[in-house]
């Protein structure tokens, strides 16, 4: 499965909640684009190992199989670098 950037285009926070858009610039079959609603750990995790923004989400690796996906894997060992 390949992996592709994924930037963060949106991000609105509601009652305690996230939302974010992310743009990809992925194969021409799929999507341009997805959203995610990340729980509050996982946002932590998304601006702790995110590139390319401070105290915010910025670019992030994504996979795609049959819909987007943050590839947690890959994010983590990513920032450890």
């Amino acid at each position: 499965m390949s992996q592709y950037d994924a930037d963060c285009e949106t991000h609105k926070a509601t009652n305690g909640r996230h939302y974010l858009s992310f743009v990809v610039d992925g194969p021409a079959d799929t999507p341009d684009e997805f959203e995610l609603q990340p729980s509050p750990l996982e946002y932590e995790r998304l601006k702790e190992h995110s590139a390319g923004a401070e105290d915010a989400v910025g670019q992030v690796p994504a996979v795609y199989d049959e819909g987007w996906a943050i590839d947690w894997d890959a994010l983590e060992t990513a920032s450890d670098d």
